[in-house]
């Protein structure tokens, strides 16, 4: 059973200290991406044309360039500072594949997001959809982790999500060293685990629950990009707790 308990925790040290995401630049498309920030460009510097022999037919309409005119007004005149790709989403199916990226344009005294939807199908690159969003602030800075300005939610989040893992170690030791005879393997495994997993958004505040789950020591956090909000998770230790109630039993069976 120590032996058991040893493999868990190295386990767990190894799942902590690797990095699982493989770095996000290397997941881009370098062509399509390439291609959509050349609309963008195409659009700045007025070349509709080319915008209207890129894009889906069955969106080509009569007020297209009033529409352009308007998405227009979104970016300033200055020339931008940079252009980071900060999102991007491949899906493939038999017929097509669809691309999704968000451009971050920052300039000398705004930032804009772009969105440009592309589709591949038969070989053929077509422009699907392109829109701006103007930003007070880079995504990166909006969603960098800070207590500044936060609320007692958070603060409680962040306990939990020391306070949960101390206490799951804390108990999966005293499971170990417990003297019990029946299914003790199967009690380690329940309490290193937590159930229910709720997701929180660190910027915007937002919970999300996953019923049918369980959590390696009860909690974590993760960022899906690089300038993505931090989501923290959190678990009910259900196991530790219930080993916790039933402990003195086990033992008394064990006699």
């Amino acid at each position: 059973m120590l032996r058991l308990f040893t493999l868990l925790l190295a386990a767990a040290a190894v799942l902590s200290g690797c990095d699982k995401s493989v770095p996000f630049d290397s997941l881009i498309p370098k062509e399509e991406l390439s291609l959509a920030k050349g609309f963008v460009t195409k659009i700045a510097s007025r070349d509709y044309l080319a915008i209207e022999s890129a894009l889906d037919p069955a969106l080509v309409t009569p007020d297209l360039y009033v529409r352009l005119d308007e998405m227009l007004k979104i970016l300033p005149t200055d020339s931008p500072k940079s252009v980071r790709a900060v999102g991007s989403n491949t899906v493939t199916n038999s017929k097509s594949t669809s691309f999704n990226f968000t451009l971050e344009y920052e300039y000398p005294t705004a930032w804009v997001l772009a969105v440009v939807l592309l589709e591949r199908r038969d070989g053929k690159l077509v422009l699907k959809g392109i829109s701006f969003v103007p930003r007070s602030q880079s995504l990166e800075t909006e969603n960098q982790f800070t207590l500044d300005g936060k609320g007692l939610l958070h603060y409680v989040v962040l306990a939990l999500a020391v306070v949960i893992p101390l206490f799951v170690l804390y108990t999966l030791v005293l499971c170990v060293r417990t003297k019990f005879a029946k299914r003790k393997w199967l009690w380690v495994l329940f309490v290193a685990v937590g159930l229910i997993q709720f997701h929180f958004n660190w910027t915007s505040g937002a919970w999300e629950i996953q019923p049918v789950s369980f959590m390696f020591l009860g909690a974590g956090f993760v960022k899906a990009g690089p300038v993505a909000p931090w989501v923290f998770t959190l678990a009910i230790p259900m196991g530790a707790i219930l080993f916790l109630f039933r402990r003195q039993k086990l033992q008394r069976n064990a006699t």
